[in-house]
Order: C-alpha cells, then sequence, then structure tokens
C-alpha cells in the first residue's frame, strides 16, 4: 500500500497536481484564450516602442558614458567590471541603427527593460491563468518613473531587471513541474546575472535554493552537482576583463590582468565589497543612519511610483496568496525575497539620502523591489477578481481598465522620464572642450557624470583628439598613471599617483611646459603648489592654470570667457528632476558661474575702476538669481518655466560686492546692496571670515540716511 502511495504521489507530481504544483491564483474559472499568450509580446512591444520614443540621444547621467565608454574601446568599467553588458554594448554599437554610438547602446536599456515587463506580464499569467492581470503589472513596471528613466540611457539596471524576471519565471516553471531543464536554466541564468550586478544575489539566492531544495529528488547528487558546475559556467563572461585589461583602452579601471587583481576588481574591495562605497571616501558615504531613510524611499515612495494602488493590490496579493492553502509556499517565497532584497540592501547601503541627487543614486537600486511589487500587485487583482467573479466584469472592461492605467503611468511620469531631447551632459562637454586650445592637457574633476561623458565623447566619437583627457580621482591610482604614460609617453606624468603621499599638480605643469593645463570642475583643496608661479583663471566653463607672466588683462579675460561660454544654455539642466545627475550638473554650473563674476570683481580690486568689472559681475550674477527661480524683492524675474533652487552663501556674497561697488558711481543701487548684504549675513556660517565686515555694513544701513552708505569703505575681496 505504502508503495502504491507512493508511486500515485509521484505520478501526480509528474502531472503537476501535488503539494509543489504551480500556483494558482485564477481570476477566470476556464482558460484564457489563445490570443492571451501573447500578452508578454504585447507588453514588451509597447513599452519597447514606448523607450525608443523616449530614448536619450547621447550619453546621459551617471555611469552611462563611462560604462559606454570602456566597452566600445574595449576596455574594464568600475568595479565590479560589469561584463556582461560591456560584450552586450559592443554588439549593439554595432547594429546599423541610430545616430551615434551611445544611441545605440542606449538601446542596450531599453530592450531589456522592455523584456523585463514582458517577463513581468508572463509570470503574473503563468501564476494566474489572468492575461490581464500580467498586463497591468507590466504597465504598472513598465511606465514607473525610475524604470522608464534607466530604459531611456545606458546602464546596467535594465540588463538586471530583465535576469530577475527571468529568474522568477524560471523558479516558477520548476514549482509546477521539477524539470532538471528548468533548473539548469535558472541556475545559468543566475551566474549570467551576478556577471551584471551583484544585487542580484538578494533575489536569485533564495529562487536557486528553493528550485534544488524541491528538484532535489529528480536531480539527485549528481544534478544537483551539475546544476551547481552550470551556475559556474554563467560566471565566464568575467574572463572577458582579462585581456580587456590588457588592451590599450584609455578608459579601463584597475589591473586585472592577474587572477588576484580579477577577484578584487569583481568583488570591489576598493569600495567595500558590501558597501556602496568606503566610508569616508567620499561625504557621499556615512557609517550610520540610513537604514530607515533608504528604506523608506525603496518601500514608502514605491506608492507615488507605482500609481499607489499598485502598492495596495500587492499587499492585497500577498494577504490572500498566503491565505490560500495552495499557493501559500510559492507566495511566502515572493513575499520572502521582497523583504530579504529591501531589508538587507538598506542596512548594507552606507549612501546618504542627504541630498536629493544621493537619493537619485539610491533610486537605481529601487528598480529590483519594484519589479517584486508589480508582480505582487498583479497577483492582487487577479486573487481580488477571483473571489468576485471575475467573468461577471467582463474582460473587455477589465482590459479597457489596464489601457487607462499605462496611458495613466505615461502621463504622470513623462515629464521626470522621457529622455528624448536630454543632451545636458553632451552640450556641456562639447562646450567645455571647444574652448580648450591645441594640444591642451584638460583634467575632470566634476564627478562620475562629466568624467564618463568626457571620456565617451572625446574617446569614442573622436571630440577634439588633439587634447589629452584625464580625471582627478583615476591620477591618484597608480595603475592609471602608469597605463596614460604607455598611451602618451610624450607627455610628464610623475611616478605614482596624485595626491598628498604622490605628487601634486606643479610637477605636473612643470613637466609640460608646452601643453596648457586645464580642469573642468574644482582644483583639489590641499594642492596649493600651483599657486607657486602660477595663476587660476577661468573662461565659460574651464579652470586654466596659467604662468603668473601670462595672466590676462581684463578686457582680454572677459572678451574670451565671452567666447568661451558661447551659446551653451544650462536651463534644460536646471529644469531636470531634482534627483537627476543633469539636475546636478546645472548648480554645479551656476557655482561656476558665479566663480566668474567673483573673478570680475578680483579684476575692478586689483585694477582700482571697478565700473566695468562690476557691471560684468552683475550681469554674471543677476542671471544666476533668474535662473534659480528669481527674486521679486531685488527686481529680477525668474526665466519661464524655472523652478525655485536653493541659492549658495557664494551668490550672495559677490551679488552684494557687485552692488556695493556700483553704489559708489551709482546709489540707486545702494538699496539692492542692503538686500543682498542682509541675505548673505542669514546664510552665511557663523565663522566665515567675511560675516563681521557684511554685518557692520548691513548695521549702517539701519543707522544712516541711504544716500551716505554709498560713501563707505568697499568690503575687502579675499585674493581669488
Amino acid at each position: 500500500m505504502g508503495k502504491r502511495r507512493s508511486t500515485l504521489m509521484k505520478g501526480k507530481r509528474a502531472a503537476g497536481e501535488g503539494a509543489n504544483d504551480a500556483p494558482s491564483l485564477r481570476a477566470f474559472s476556464d482558460e484564457p484564450p489563445a490570443w492571451a499568450r501573447l500578452a508578454p509580446f504585447l507588453a514588451f512591444l509597447l513599452l519597447l516602442a514606448l523607450y525608443l520614443a523616449t530614448l536619450c540621444p547621447s550619453v546621459g547621467g551617471g555611469d552611462s558614458g563611462e560604462l559606454t565608454a570602456a566597452a566600445l574601446t574595449g576596455g574594464v568599467p568600475h568595479p565590479s567590471g560589469y561584463p556582461l553588458f560591456a560584450l552586450l554594448a559592443r554588439f549593439f554599437a554595432a547594429l546599423p541603427l541610430g545616430h551615434s554610438p551611445a544611441w545605440r547602446v542606449n538601446l542596450l536599456s531599453a530592450v531589456p527593460m522592455a523584456a523585463a515587463a514582458g517577463l513581468v506580464c508572463a509570470v503574473v499569467q503563468s501564476w494566474t491563468r489572468n492575461p490581464a492581470a500580467g498586463l497591468l503589472a507590466a504597465a504598472l513596471f513598465g511606465t514607473n518613473q525610475l524604470v522608464w528613466s534607466h530604459a531611456t540611457s545606458a546602464e546596467v539596471f535594465g540588463l538586471n531587471a530583465m535576469l530577475v524576471a527571468l529568474a522568477f519565471l524560471l523558479w516558477l516553471r520548476v514549482e509546477r513541474t521539477l524539470s532538471r531543464r528548468e533548473v539548469f536554466a535558472l541556475l545559468f541564468a543566475s551566474g549570467l546575472a551576478m556577471c551584471n550586478h551583484h544585487t542580484f544575489v538578494f533575489v536569485g539566492a533564495p529562487l536557486v535554493l528553493r528550485s534544488l531544495w524541491i528538484a532535489r529528488r529528480k536531480l539527485g547528487v549528481s544534478g544537483v552537482v551539475l546544476a551547481l558546475a552550470i551556475g559556474l559556467s554563467g560566471l565566464l563572461p568575467n574572463l572577458y576583463l582579462m585581456p580587456a585589461s590588457a588592451s590599450a583602452s584609455a578608459v579601463s579601471w584597475g589591473d586585472e590582468t592577474s587572477i588576484a587583481g580579477l577577484c578584487a576588481h569583481i568583488l570591489r574591495l576598493n569600495y567595500g565589497t558590501f558597501h556602496m562605497g568606503r566610508t569616508g571616501a567620499q561625504a557621499a558615504f556615512v557609517g550610520s543612519g540610513t537604514f530607515l531613510p533608504t528604506l523608506w524611499h525603496m518601500w514608502g515612495r514605491a506608492f507615488p511610483r507605482l500609481l499607489w494602488f499598485g502598492p495596495l493590490l500587492a499587499l492585497t496579493g500577498f494577504y490572500l496568496g498566503i491565505k490560500n492553502r495552495p499557493t501559500r509556499a510559492p507566495v511566502s517565497l515572493l513575499l520572502f525575497v521582497f523583504c530579504f532584497y529591501g531589508l538587507t540592501f538598506s542596512a548594507l547601503s552606507n549612501l546618504s539620502t542627504a541630498r536629493p541627487h544621493f537619493r537619485g543614486i539610491l533610486g537605481r537600486f529601487f528598480i529590483e523591489s519594484d519589479l517584486l511589487l508589480a508582480i505582487a500587485s498583479g497577483l492582487g487583482l487577479a486573487a481580488l477578481l477571483q473571489r468576485l467573479g471575475g467573468r461577471s466584469h467582463g474582460r473587455r472592461l477589465l482590459q479597457a481598465g489596464v489601457a487607462a492605467v499605462l496611458v495613466v503611468g505615461v502621463a504622470v511620469h513623462a515629464g521626470q522620464a522621457n529622455g528624448r531631447n536630454n543632451t545636458v551632459l553632451r552640450d556641456f562637454v562639447t562646450t567645455a572642450f571647444a574652448s580648450l586650445p591645441r594640444n591642451a592637457i584638460v583634467i575632470t574633476a566634476m564627478g562620475d557624470d562629466v568624467t564618463g561623458s568626457a571620456f565617451y565623447l572625446h574617446e569614442v566619437e573622436k571630440l577634439r583628439p588633439d587634447v589629452i583627457l584625464f580625471d582627478s580621482d583615476y591620477l591618484a591610482k597608480p595603475w592609471y598613471t602608469a597605463r596614460q604614460r604607455r598611451l602618451h609617453p610624450d607627455v610628464f606624468l610623475p611616478e605614482g599617483g596624485y595626491g598628498k603621499p604622490g605628487w601634486n599638480i606643479k610637477q605636473l605643469l612643470d613637466g609640460n611646459p608646452h601643453r596648457p593645463l586645464a580642469f573642468i570642475g574644482h582644483l583639489e583643496d590641499w594642492d596649493q603648489s600651483w599657486k607657486d608661479g602660477y595663476k587660476l583663471a577661468i573662461y565659460g566653463l574651464v579652470r586654466w592654470l596659467v604662468r603668473t607672466s601670462d595672466f590676462p588683462r581684463y578686457q582680454e579675460w572677459a572678451e574670451r570667457d565671452r567666447q568661451a561660454i558661447g551659446s551653451y544654455d544650462v536651463a534644460p539642466a536646471l529644469r531636470a528632476p531634482d534627483e537627476s545627475w543633469e539636475k546636478a550638473l546645472g548648480l554645479r554650473v551656476l557655482d561656476i558661474q558665479v566663480t566668474r563674476a567673483h573673478l570680475a570683481l578680483v579684476y575692478g580690486y586689483e585694477r582700482g575702476d571697478p565700473s566695468d568689472p562690476a557691471r560684468t559681475a552683475l550681469r554674471l550674477l543677476e542671471d544666476v538669481v533668474a535662473k534659480s527661480g528669481g527674486d521679486e524683492e531685488l527686481g529680477i524675474a525668474a526665466w519661464p518655466g524655472m523652478p525655485k533652487i536653493d541659492t549658495s552663501i557664494s551668490l550672495w556674497r559677490n551679488l552684494s560686492l557687485a552692488y556695493q561697488a556700483l553704489s559708489r558711481i551709482d546709489d540707486t543701487y545702494t538699496p539692492r546692496f542692503a538686500l543682498a548684504c542682509a541675505r548673505f549675513v542669514n546664510r552665511a556660517d557663523p565663522n566665515d571670515p567675511d560675516l563681521p565686515a557684511a554685518r557692520k555694513y548691513l548695521d549702517e544701513t539701519r543707522a544712516v540716511q541711504p544716500d551716505k552708505l554709498f560713501n563707505a569703505r568697499p568690503v575687502p575681496i579675499k585674493s581669488y
């Protein structure tokens, strides 16, 4: 009898009828029509069309430029190397499509992200036999602002989302069939996913362990060993990093020519393997206090990202699925993976959430969590329809509702996610490079987005091939300077890395007397070596270190500055979403403009005739105020459509100096000087060295008549 029962149970399992049968939250009592099998393909095609219509025409922010440049020049991207992305990027770049390599590599985000949405639909439909529930889940996921914005420029997150969704679909088939083939496919897909992004482990590991456990009898010991071997074979693309590291690419991180170097790169040892970055390495990385804010931005802000009702449907799906005994185990696993990913990532992340830009960086890692919520929302809809008697409500009405969700998602999120006209990074880099003299050395020091975009445009699109491009952060790495010495033997680069224990900028200046040296970004505060024989000038978007004897006179500087900035318009960057890389760049450009104005004031102070330089400074500074949302009290109107932006203390410091200088010539500027000075006092740090003088002059405005104020001596300007 026992043997007969065992045989019967095996037969039931083979037919998919045992305890490990496929989860079933069916909304309709009958099987869906044949056309419903095309629902995942429909979701894929609709969202791919949306992403193609809104694809960035060139490099986007973040790692887009660096990933594209490293892949297309045969180099190694930053840790963990992303070999799967790099190999696929080279394939996409070779397609006879589009107008630039960047556009074609951007497709590598659009296609997998649309495929991820299609797979989400397939998972829900396979789980519930309800194509409408699958399409709803795909629409919620695919029109999500985070998902959409990362589907329009080159990044690794579209590929990661596709592999996560594929893993869920394969696991679901293992639950139903206990097929060895499906287990092997899941292990191989998981290995490939780990070649793309490490966060997959928080999703893939539970699915792999569950699949190996429930299929253990069919697999046997030999099958489990074979499955693990197949999973390890999925890691083979990592070996690509070794020949890539040995290439002559100018855009390549680290030295992976040895096994030790390869492992260090893959495991992100320079960053801290289990963290976003090393605490204290940058202001963005902190030691504590990030868990709850990160979790809130992942789970709490998922409500607006998924149109508010999506997470509510997901909670319904979790509750009803766990309550229903036949679906308890698989739905519990989905809930476990969702919680495991969110809690573990939030615990390990050490990126501050204090600034919008930091929150934007974190947002990329919430795509996996939102994908799981989208699947659960499909389950929730199917479960509700089942309880309400889905057929009586009509399939057509349900399909219309799904279409409405797609339309609403597009309407709500298009403003933040549409990248069709996003040329912010390209415009900035091309403007900066256009002002460079021939054979210049230019060092970027403005963050990953600008550096990566400059690398791409310079190395792939051959923008200004006469210029030699370095990055200040990379110059601190001996492996980078060693590579650059091989590539540019005619350029003097001191041994070791740039930094306090290494070499300074004056050594680079003195070693290359026939090459002008410029910075796109800031100079390191610790390195003041250049002040011995050199001065700092700024033309447009670029800072120059020039010999003291060659420092330009005011008229020459003003003309070169005007030509350098050309027709560049920072407004599109400032109109970008607060958490975007583009908005961060726009704010840095405003700071550069304030610095240009300060240099004009220095010219006026040094020449003893501040009138013309002060007017130049005032034009630049009032333009910053206008682009920051305007100021009614000062009578400065905001640019059309420009959001209100928090202005820097440097703006009000320099604006008060400009108004004060002009008030000595024209007393109509005196009230504006008092207003600007008050703004500076209210915003200044208590230890600001200019604060006592500003308070003194502000007190004078309250004590004396305005017509006497302009006779006060000017506030001293600190040396530039």
